[in-house]
């Protein structure tokens, strides 16, 4: 009898962990979604709940605030992201035997797998890479932008190799044009599709290969790269 009451008190141990896991990503699920379509302040914890089903008291249950839901939200893909930007390099730095890179092979390095995740990995990704266009895009005084800097350690690892790969350019012309990279990155993250309209469809700014192209082209003049100069 003893061992039944056991075994019952392990199973709805269990049933019960599993519920929270399935209450917990209901609510990141939702968080992510609204937060990537209206940010941080134009989400509700009511928001949320009303997106997901679950009662705003297992919100704070869970979480306890909306700060800490949009922490767990972006913790929850960030180490994969990195990783997968951070194999990206690795990757490229591999074919070349660890010597500095081409410009346009270390430019798609870097935005490929952003694009990739935005576009090919299915509607949580979209959302997680659009809320970290938001983020980024936030004032420097927001208390937010903190969950943005969790990137700066694979940011400085492609910074460093753009040092390698451009050794005549001082030290401030590489991180303005890093920044000028990763803005224009963020800018087709956030889906503004400004290029789209302004083209009259001419240009795709979800067409990831164009892009890409584009970016290397227009990089690789703005940083000195004689194979993309003006003959």
């Amino acid at each position: 009898s003893r061992l039944f009451m056991a075994q019952d008190a392990v199973a709805k141990e269990k049933t019960n962990q599993k519920r929270s896991l399935e209450t917990q990503k209901k609510i990141l699920d939702a968080a992510e979604e609204l937060f990537a379509e209206f940010g941080f302040h134009g989400t509700s914890l009511r928001d949320i709940h009303a997106l997901s089903g679950v009662r705003v008291s297992l919100s704070y249950y869970h979480f306890g605030s909306k700060e800490a839901v949009l922490q767990a939200v972006v913790d929850r893909r960030a180490e994969e992201h990195m990783q997968d930007m951070l194999g990206s390099l690795r990757h490229s730095l591999a074919m070349y035997a660890h010597n500095p890179l081409p410009l346009d092979l270390l430019i798609e390095a870097y935005v490929r797998p952003c694009l990739e995740r935005h576009s090919c990995h299915g509607a949580g990704w979209k959302n997680y890479i659009r809320l970290l266009g938001h983020l980024a895009s936030e004032s420097a005084s927001s208390k937010n932008k903190a969950q943005f800097f969790k990137y700066n350690t694979v940011n400085q690892g492609f910074i460093d190799e753009f040092k390698r790969s451009l050794p005549n350019l001082g030290e401030a012309e590489i991180y303005w044009g890093f920044y000028f990279l990763q803005t224009a990155l963020l800018n087709i993250l956030l889906d503004t599709r400004i290029v789209d309209n302004q083209s009259g469809g001419q240009c795709n700014s979800g067409a990831i290969d164009q892009v890409i192209e584009q970016m290397q082209r227009f990089f690789g003049k703005g940083f000195g790269d004689s194979r993309y100069q003006d003959p």
